[in-house]
């Protein structure tokens, strides 16, 4: 990779994780969430074991992944998607970004997380195509996926955030 290309990819990198959008989104979302975790009872505690909660509570409000895909900009999945990635930030050090132009983008991009940009040279594309192959993690996404057969697990997808050695 050359000096300008890692520019390029540090200035993106600066852009999606720092901007307007981003930022009135995840304000939204924590100024939900109490009511949301008060409406959802239990202990939300941003631990790896309440993804198990959170998957339970998604399976039982949609009758499938159709149902979820079409309801993923509904205040319940955004919140919970918050909630994911707050966890994964928590748990894996990672951050949250999107790109503001996103918002305008049909079908809909939703806010992700992915290691910081220090941890860059961490992950190897293995086709060698993609100068920055970290993981990215778009939590309403996921959460739609969940419910798909041999959808996996919440938990586990924690793992994506570790590098093959």
């Amino acid at each position: 990779m050359t000096d300008d290309e890692y520019q390029e990819l540090a200035e993106l990198d600066r852009v999606r994780a720092g901007n307007p959008v981003l930022d009135a989104w995840l304000q939204i979302q924590q100024q939900e969430f109490p009511a949301w975790a008060q409406q959802h009872d239990g202990d939300w505690d941003f631990t790896p074991a309440s993804l198990e909660r959170v998957e339970v509570l998604v399976r039982s409000r949609y009758a499938g992944s159709d149902q979820a895909w079409d309801e993923r900009g509904s205040d319940f999945l955004q919140t919970a998607a918050w909630y994911v990635g707050e966890v994964h930030n928590r748990t894996c050090g990672t951050q949250w970004q999107f790109h503001p132009d996103s918002a305008d983008a049909d079908p809909a991009v939703w806010p992700f997380v992915t290691v910081p940009f220090d941890r860059l040279f961490d992950f190897e594309d293995e086709d060698g195509i993609e100068s920055d192959a970290r993981p990215l993690y778009t939590p309403v996404n996921r959460l739609c996926g969940i419910l798909d057969a041999g959808g996996g697990s919440l938990v586990a997808d924690l793992d994506i955030h570790t590098p093959a050695q």
